[in-house]
C-alpha cells in the first residue's frame, strides 16, 4: 500500500449527507405543521433563517451545527415557545436522519482493503452525532481513531483538525493521505499540510486541482486504484 494510514471526511463522503438531512427536515416540519396548526412553508422559513443565524453567530465552532439549537432559534423567531419543542425536535431529526444513512457504493469494498492500516475520521459536527453515524453504518470495525471539530475547538481547513489526526495516529503528513468531498474544507486544508488529497468529486464541480498534493476522483473504485499503487 502506499500510505501508512488515512483521513476520512464523514459527511458527503460516505453517504449522502444532502438527501439524508432532506428526508429528516421534512419529517420534522410536516410533524410540527401538524401538531401546532402552522403551514409548513413558515416552519422551513424559520428553520432556514435560524440556521443562518446560529452559523454567523458560531462560525467555525462544532456548535455552530448544533441542531437543537437551530430548532431552538426556529421557534423562537416564530414566537414558539422553545421549551416546550425544541428538545423533541432534535431528537425526532436525528432519529430519522440517522435511520436513513445509506453509504455510497464501494465504502465498504475500500475500507476493508485499507483495515490494515491507521484509519482516523476527520470531521466537522459534534461528536455524539458523529459517533451515532459511525455506529450506524458499522464503520467501528474500521476505524481506529476519531477527531471532531467539537474535540478540536476549530473547523476544517483549520490546521488543527488535520494535525490532531497526525497527533492520535503518530504519523507524518507524508504517511498519509485525506479523503472527502469538501475541496475548500477537506482537499485545501490537509493538502496545505503536505498531505495526499483524494476528492471525492462526484458532483462534478469545478477546482483548480493542479496543487501537487490533490487528485481528483468520483467514486471510492477510483480511489482503490491509487491507493493500491
Amino acid at each position: 500500500m502506499k500510505y501508512k494510514g488515512y483521513l476520512l471526511d464523514i459527511d458527503n463522503t460516505l453517504y449522502e449527507y444532502d438527501r439524508t438531512h432532506s428526508i429528516a427536515i421534512d419529517h420534522v416540519l410536516t410533524y410540527f405543521s401538524q401538531e401546532l396548526s402552522i403551514e409548513k412553508s413558515n416552519l422551513n422559513e424559520g428553520y432556514r433563517e435560524a440556521r443562518s443565524q446560529i452559523h454567523h453567530e458560531l462560525s467555525e465552532t462544532a456548535a455552530s451545527h448544533n441542531r437543537l439549537l437551530y430548532f431552538q432559534r426556529m421557534f423562537e423567531i416564530l414566537e414558539i415557545n422553545s421549551a416546550n419543542y425544541s428538545l423533541k425536535a432534535y431528537q425526532l431529526y436525528w432519529e430519522i436522519f440517522i435511520q436513513n444513512i445509506v453509504p455510497f457504493d464501494g465504502v465498504y469494498d475500500f475500507l476493508e482493503s485499507i483495515k490494515n492500516y491507521k484509519i482516523c475520521f476527520v470531521t466537522d459536527l459534534t461528536a455524539d452525532v458523529q459517533f451515532k453515524k459511525i455506529e450506524k453504518m458499522n464503520l467501528q470495525q474500521y476505524c481506529d481513531y476519531v477527531v471532531t471539530s467539537e474535540e478540536a475547538g476549530r473547523e476544517k481547513p483549520h490546521p488543527y483538525m488535520f494535525l490532531l489526526a497526525l497527533q492520535k495516529m503518530k504519523l507524518t503528513s507524508s504517511d498519509v493521505c485525506m479523503i472527502g468531498d469538501s475541496f475548500n474544507k477537506d482537499i485545501v486544508g490537509a493538502s496545505n499540510l503536505g498531505i495526499d488529497s483524494y476528492w471525492l468529486n462526484n458532483a462534478s464541480k469545478a477546482e483548480d486541482t493542479s496543487h501537487g498534493h490533490i487528485t481528483e476522483i468520483k467514486n471510492f473504485n477510483e480511489l482503490m486504484r491509487y491507493v493500491k499503487k
